[in-house]
């Protein structure tokens, strides 16, 4: 089959099966489009099957094309809108804002290290009437005799 023989074959198979030529043009043998060209009957009778399912495909990939525009779009994105909630809630005043961060088991920094360092000073205060009950036990005027502990196995001091 030569050239041209081959391309009215194609368009005449085109025509028939709603199939474009290109595709035709590539995925076909000599041998097929010679025999396909032999049933353009047959192929007449799926052209509007093929045709509904084309339709079918566009809408579908048109409908995917929508879901994806609108998730990506920034007014429905969950990033933007948490990023304005935080914006939002920075920019309050001091227990505005912490009562904000709170909703949400957030906690500015400022508020934190106000918070660490109370403990801390707690921590040290602590600390000190520790220091300070420890000191005034041993300053206490205890018999040196009645410190001394008896071994009961012994029977004797251990000290």
């Amino acid at each position: 089959m030569n050239k041209q023989e081959r391309n009215r074959l194609i368009q005449r198979i085109s025509r028939a099966s709603g199939v474009a030529q290109y595709a035709l043009q590539k995925k076909m043998t000599d041998e097929q489009i010679s025999q396909a060209a032999q049933h353009l009957d047959v192929l007449e009778l799926v052209k509007s099957a093929n045709t509904y399912n084309r339709y079918c495909q566009a809408q579908k990939t048109r409908e995917a094309n929508d879901k994806l525009k609108s998730f990506l779009d920034p007014q429905n994105s969950e990033i933007v809108s948490v990023g304005r909630w935080l914006i939002n809630a920075l920019s309050q005043n001091r227990s505005d804002r912490k009562e904000t961060l709170l909703e949400r088991d957030l906690v500015h920094k400022e508020d934190y290290n106000t918070m660490v360092s109370d403990m801390r000073q707690t921590i040290s205060d602590m600390d000190q009437m520790t220091l300070a009950s420890t000191q005034e036990s041993a300053s206490l005027n205890v018999d040196p005799e009645r410190s001394r502990r008896v071994n009961p196995l012994m029977g004797e001091d251990s000290a």
